[in-house]
């Protein structure tokens, strides 16, 4: 795949050509630079896909709520939130009651139109639960089986494509359901990548609090230009970046451009698409 460096004029062309761009929000990114440039996308005529999670927004209702906050760390080291029925159901209200209206208002005051979706409206995303999951606790290798999160098993991109063919921005998130209908939570980069995938995306960018993928999380200036499946190999990316490098990979076999970058950039799309972040390519060779 070609590169272009940070900046240069053919990065910043090949960004404003057609084809469909997927962003991806992370709770703990300022909106409102991201907000701003997706409504320079749309005004160029790009159609572009807002996908959020909202982890801060759900630690903030569960603690209010006195809901337990969990974390599981499998045993690769990968950290990820267990998701309880009643961790579910907060999770449900922070991401649909609060992230999403928040993004919705913030397109709506900057003169662009959205429609909110979560996963299981109109069997947008299907999953399936996983029935056992691994966590490691004091050294010891433990089975949780009553979590309510979901493995990704199946994309329709119908709905979302009717909403981008009336110029209007999706703006999706978790929570998915399975083939019965029943409510999962699922991975909010896991659900960026695979839409873009569906979508038969140009890019997909996946913004976050740091400036990529990082060899020292203290450190910036350790960003990693490009990484690859090899890079998940030993301890390099460590904690909820793994979670975002895997997603990424995925999506990289058909989505042109993929980057992981910071969120708090001025034009932080473009920024991450310049060279600014992280690529993501399954071929990688770095």
């Amino acid at each position: 795949m070609a590169r272009h460096a940070a900046g240069s004029p053919a990065a910043l062309s090949h960004l404003c050509r057609d084809g469909v761009i997927v962003v991806k929000v992370g709770g703990d990114v300022d909106s409102a630079p991201v907000l701003d440039e997706v409504t320079e996308l749309v005004a160029a005529g790009r159609p572009t896909v807002l996908v959020h999670g909202g982890g801060i927004a759900a630690d903030e209702l569960a603690d209010q709520l006195g809901v337990a906050r969990e974390v599981i760390t499998s045993p690769d080291g990968t950290r990820s939130r267990r998701t309880t029925p009643a961790m579910l159901t907060v999770l449900t209200l922070a991401l649909l009651g609060r992230v999403k209206p928040e993004l919705l208002s913030g397109l709506r005051a900057r003169g662009v139109r959205g429609v909110g979706l979560c996963g299981a409206d109109g069997a947008l995303i299907t999953a399936s639960r996983k029935p056992v999951i691994r966590s490691v606790r004091d050294g010891r290798t433990v089975l949780i089986r009553d979590d309510r999160s979901g493995r990704i098993e199946h994309i329709d991109p119908t709905l979302v494509r009717l909403v981008l063919e009336h110029d209007v921005v999706p703006v999706v998130s978790p929570p998915v359901s399975d083939a019965e209908g029943n409510l999962l939570n699922a991975d909010a980069d896991g659900v960026a990548a695979g839409l873009a995938e569906a979508l038969d995306a140009s890019a997909l960018v996946l913004l976050t609090r740091v400036c990529g993928v990082l060899a020292d999380l203290d450190e910036p200036s350790s960003r990693l230009r490009e990484v690859g499946p090899h890079h998940l190999a030993g301890d390099l990316v460590r904690g909820r970046m793994r979670h975002k490098v895997r997603a990424a990979l995925r999506a990289s076999r058909t989505v042109g451009r993929v980057a992981i970058g910071g969120g708090n950039h001025h034009r932080p799309i473009r920024h991450a698409l310049s060279g600014g972040g992280t690529w993501v390519c399954e071929g990688s060779v770095a």
